[in-house]
């Protein structure tokens, strides 16, 4: 198994954690959208290792979270 390119390996802690942070906040408001969009930012990093996609997807998912939230 390989690592991946390290601009790609940022991007998943960043948006890990983001997704953790989203992930804490959908529990304590009980908003099951935001729930689902925290569970799909932790993990859609496993499936896809590209470096363009990592970033692009975890930018709409974040961008998604934040819809939701308003």
């Amino acid at each position: 198994m390989e690592l991946p390119e390290p601009l790609a390996l940022m991007g998943m802690v960043v948006f890990s954690l983001l997704g953790f942070w989203a992930l804490k906040e959908g529990r304590r408001e009980a908003n099951i959208k935001e729930l689902l969009l925290a569970i799909a930012l932790i993990g859609y990093s496993y499936v896809f290792s590209e470096t363009w996609m990592v970033w692009a997807i975890g930018i709409g998912l974040t961008v998604a979270i934040f819809q939701v939230r308003e």
